[in-house]
Parts: structure tokens; C-alpha cells; sequence
């Protein structure tokens, strides 16, 4: 078939769309464009904040994972639900972080398809499991503030949750180990790799002009389930909270010093949750508005220069989220700071199963000593 006859063909809306091999077979006789040149300058910048980044996110989440490991004292409800959640920023930083900017300083895809499947799977992975684990603490908390009577999570509902998020975060970014395919263009004087996603495409008229059915649904779904939903679970219940705390009173003058205490340290605790849900809604909403941006544009209209470096900007600040989230630990609460304080001093090992004084008293029968744990 000639050129003319391809442009000039007529399609059956509804019919898939198959590529051309004639096409794809004259493009060794073609020169690529000439690659664009990337300073020294910008490349040195991505990788510095990469590497910044990079290094707090995997030793500060760490650091989260051995304080909590080590001190029994630590491992209430919500700091196991946050032990999940630093797991899941460490898998951002092994598997996603370096691949990104290994793609971004490239001219082609450097990592081979088992990278290319791997790493996106584990982006929607981790970061599905992360909101999700979110919106758990959130209902914990609301549940345990607003219901004091009802009692705590049991250990087998977290479990459970946990497990749930897992599975549900893994259903969200199986169809990424499909879709995601290394694509290789021979043009005469060079090849161009790319890692991308193909979707099955359908011509939506005559016109020839084609779209991309399932991952119009698959982008939908996934940012309901992984955005629209958990952050307004998550407002509405620290909403609630935050009222609930500051309308409580003491039920008696007995009782005063305690209550007031205790609501001290449920703020603090509140405090800290609700930043980390602010940082991950600035952090992850641009990447969120241009992934469904890409989704539902028109793709024949032409897009600014500045797109692909305002959409790298936007992957950075995501990841990004990761690293800021054991600084939020450090910052809101004491025993993390003071945790990590002894990390830093590589005294934390020798003080395993010991809680620095930060809250409530409790008795040490064995050595006399008074040990304190401020649980969150």
C-alpha cells in the first residue's frame, strides 16, 4: 500500500488498530531526528537532588522501621500502620527513583523491558499501598478519639487492613506488567528505545482517528481508588477529630490532669498524620492531574515545550514525598527524634526494647528502673 493510500484510507469505528509494518520497515531508510542535547549543568542538578533525595528517603525510613523493630514500647497501632507506610516509601527509593532519573539524563531507554515493567509496577504499588495505609491510621485515630468506648484496632483488624492494602495495591499495578513494553524504532542512522505503554487502540470514527478505551477506565479507577477517595476519607475523619479535641472537657477536677495530658499527646499525634496528609496531597497532586491530563487531552492539539520538563518536576516532587515523610517522624514526634538522634550516634541497637522519657511512666520489674513510652 502506498503513503497516499495509507492517508487516504477510511477506518471502521469500533475496529482495533493494527500498526504498520510497511511503516515501521521505512523508517531504516529515514534519519532520526537529531537527539536533543541535555547542558552538563542539568543533568549534574538531577542527579544531586536524586541523590539527596535518594539517601533520606531510604536511611530516614529505615531508621523508622529499625525504632519501631527495636522498642516494644513503640509498636502501637498507628506505629505499625506507619511501619508499612516507610516500607512502602523504601521500595520508591530502590526501585522507582534511580530508574527515573536513569531515564531522564538517557537518550534512550537505558534499563532493558524486565525494569521497565518492574519499576512502574512498583511506583503504583507502593504508592497505592501508602494512601491506603493513610487512610487506615486516619480511621484508627478517628475511631479511637471520636468512640473512645468501642475499644482499639485489635492486632488481627490491623493485620487484616495491611493485608488488604497489599493486595488491593497489588491489583491496582498488575496491569502495569502488561502494558508497559520497550518499543525500538530502527531508523537508518540510529535506534530510538523507549519504555511506554501500549494500550489496545480502537478507531472512534471514520476519520481514522483512534483512543485507548482501557486506559481511559484504568486511569479513572486508579485515581479514584488511590486519590479522590482516601484523601476525602481521610479530611473528613481529621475534620471530626480535630472538633472532637477541642470541644472534650475533662469529665471531673480529678480527672482534669490526666485527660488534658492525654489530649496533649493525641494532638501531637494528630498533629503529625495530618502533615504527612498534607505533604502527600501537594507532593502527589501534580503527578495525579497529569496523569489523567494525558488520559482525556486531545492528543491533536499541540502541547507547550515546557510540558515534559513541568511533568518531570512533578514525578520528582512525588517521589520526593517519600524522603519528606521520616523528617515529618522526626519533627512531630519526640521518641522518633530521639531515635534518631541515636541512630545517628550508633547507639540505637544497644538500646533496644528501652524508650527514652517522653510520656507516661511505667515500672521495669526486673531491673527497678522506670522506663517511659510515649505511644502514638
Amino acid at each position: 500500500m502506498s503513503f497516499a493510500g495509507i492517508a487516504n484510507r477510511t477506518c471502521v469505528p469500533g475496529d482495533p488498530v493494527q500498526p504498520s509494518a510497511l511503516l515501521l520497515s521505512m523508517l531504516k531508510y529515514v534519519d532520526a531526528p537529531p537527539l536533543p542535547v541535555k547542558p552538563t549543568w542539568e543533568i549534574t542538578l538531577k542527579i544531586l537532588f536524586y541523590a539527596l533525595s535518594f539517601v533520606v528517603d531510604v536511611v530516614g525510613n529505615v531508621i523508622v522501621v529499625i525504632i519501631i523493630y527495636l522498642n516494644k514500647r513503640m509498636r502501637s497501632t498507628t506505629n505499625i500502620l506507619i511501619l508499612n507506610l516507610a516500607i512502602s516509601d523504601i521500595m520508591v527509593g530502590l526501585f522507582c527513583m534511580w530508574v527515573h532519573l536513569g531515564n531522564q539524563i538517557s537518550a534512550n531507554w537505558p534499563f532493558g523491558p524486565f525494569i521497565c515493567k518492574a519499576s512502574t509496577f512498583t511506583q503504583v504499588f507502593a504508592v497505592t499501598s501508602s494512601v491506603l495505609t493513610l487512610t487506615v491510621i486516619s480511621i484508627e485515630r478517628f475511631f479511637a478519639i471520636v468512640f473512645p468506648l468501642k475499644g482499639k484496632m485489635s492486632q488481627c483488624v490491623m493485620g487484616l487492613s495491611i493485608a488488604v492494602s497489599w493486595l488491593v495495591s497489588a491489583a491496582i499495578a498488575a496491569p502495569q506488567l502488561f502494558v508497559r513494553k520497550v518499543i525500538r524504532y530502527e531508523f537508518k542512522n540510529r535506534d530510538e528505545v523507549f519504555c511506554t505503554e501500549i494500550w489496545p487502540k480502537f478507531y472512534k470514527n471514520a476519520a481514522c482517528i483512534s483512543h485507548e478505551p482501557g486506559k481511559v477506565i484504568y486511569y479513572t479507577i486508579e485515581g479514584i481508588v488511590m486519590y479522590v477517595i482516601p484523601v476525602i476519607i481521610m479530611i473528613g475523619a481529621y475534620t471530626v477529630i480535630a472538633l472532637k479535641l477541642m470541644l472534650r472537657k475533662a469529665p471531673g477536677n480529678s480527672l482534669r490532669s490526666t485527660s488534658s495530658s492525654q489530649d496533649r499527646t493525641r494532638k501531637k499525634v494528630i498533629k503529625m498524620l495530618v502533615a504527612v496528609l498534607v505533604v502527600f496531597v501537594l507532593c502527589w497532586t501534580p503527578q495525579q492531574y497529569f496523569l489523567l491530563w494525558e488520559v482525556f487531552r486531545s492528543h491533536t492539539t499541540k502541547t507547550s515545550k515546557y510540558v515534559p520538563t513541568i511533568k518531570y518536576i512533578a514525578v520528582y516532587f512525588a517521589y520526593l514525598n517519600s524522603a519528606i515523610n521520616p523528617i515529618l517522624y522526626a519533627g512531630f514526634n519526640e521518641n522518633f527524634r530521639r531515635g534518631f538522634t541515636e541512630a545517628f550516634k550508633c547507639s540505637l541497637w544497644r538500646k533496644r526494647n528501652q524508650v527514652t522519657p517522653a510520656g507516661r511512666l511505667s515500672c521495669n520489674a526486673e531491673t527497678g528502673r522506670a522506663l517511659c513510652c510515649y505511644r502514638v
